[in-house]
């Protein structure tokens, strides 16, 4: 306390009510986190019902909700690359009642796809648990005289132009990878986007279209009915699925093997230990055996990571994609 211009010492009731109120004040703080969640939490989707993230989202909802009492509920916003879905979570307080499920490519390619969006992931995003992975498989038309990626970039480096490869859109990661794999090939194969991947199969039946990193689960389909044949695997390892099919990395290209993955996102600024408890409970939940074998159903593996871990990756993934779509020119308004 203050007396004229000196200092004095508080008197020593107030010193020590000082002492009896600061643990007060902090056991206040502790017990309101520690109800939480004492409303029911909501979870955002970028894409239509049905979908992965979808899928994802609507399985940690049952298991989550089973958890807390209050409820969690699934909310879907697609549109404009996830972009809608992401703005309307972070209007909301930064308290773990609004999360949502992101991908690689809502998430982590769309910065650099997009010319401005209303918010910056990587400093207004915190990924709270990488939950599930798709892994890509690169499917050719039966017409196509190679066997494997080697093969294929020694033709369309022969006959630049001939060779071509489908995506289901412009901006999406299995646009990119056909984008990646035409970079580190140094071959020219024009790049035909379709609004979705089956819509590209019979094309690819016809040999119209030459390859198309697609879902395994997706293409896995096509080869075993002898339409299509499998040329390599997008990812880290082989695939139970297609276990005679090399990665990428087998078959000569090492560094093109991103796996689509889906993630819980909440805003940043949420309080540790809420984002905690929500890393905790995610990942408890994706390690059930009923959600793994309904994410085998789909093509899909369930993962759960350490909210380090899903930084890194969401870090990672971003720099990794940037100097792909500048050299392809890709951009989307």
């Amino acid at each position: 306390m203050w007396q004229g211009s000196k200092p004095v010492a508080a008197p020593a009731c107030v010193a020590r009510w000082r002492t009896m109120i600061a643990p007060l004040l902090l056991c206040f703080a502790a017990c309101a986190h520690a109800a939480w969640p004492d409303k029911p939490i909501r979870i955002i989707v970028p894409f239509p019902p049905g979908s992965a993230s979808d899928l994802v989202a609507r399985t940690l909802a049952e298991k989550l909700g089973a958890r807390f009492t209050a409820g969690v509920l699934v909310e879907n916003r697609p549109g404009a690359g996830g972009t809608i879905a992401t703005a309307e979570m972070l209007k909301n307080s930064k308290d773990g009642y609004t999360i949502m499920t992101g991908t690689m490519g809502t998430h982590a390619i769309a910065p650099s796809l997009y010319k401005a969006l209303p918010y910056d992931p990587l400093n207004d995003l915190t990924p709270v648990s990488v939950v599930a992975e798709l892994p890509l498989m690169v499917v050719a038309s039966t017409t196509l005289p190679a066997t494997s990626m080697k093969e294929l970039a020694r033709l369309a480096a022969d006959k630049p132009g001939e060779f071509s490869y489908a995506s289901p859109g412009n901006g999406t990661l299995n646009h990119l990878m056909g984008e990646l794999f035409k970079q580190t090939a140094r071959v020219d194969m024009p790049h035909i986007p379709y609004k979705g991947g089956a819509l590209a199969y019979p094309d690819m039946i016809a040999g119209r279209v030459t390859i198309m990193f697609d879902p395994i689960v997706a293409g896995i389909a096509q080869v075993k009915a002898g339409k299509l044949k499998a040329l390599a695997v997008a990812a880290p390892q082989r695939s139970a699925a297609a276990p005679d099919v090399p990665t990428m990395a087998e078959a000569g290209y090492p560094g093109i093997d991103s796996t689509l993955w889906i993630a819980v996102f909440a805003a940043t600024g949420t309080p540790p230990e809420i984002l905690a408890t929500l890393n905790a409970e995610i990942n408890k939940a994706v390690q059930a055996p009923d959600v793994k074998e309904k994410f085998a159903a789909q093509g899909a593996l369930t993962v759960g990571t350490s909210l380090d871990a899903a930084m890194a990756r969401f870090r990672a993934d971003t720099a990794k994609w940037k100097p792909v779509i500048v050299q392809a020119g890709v951009k989307l308004d």
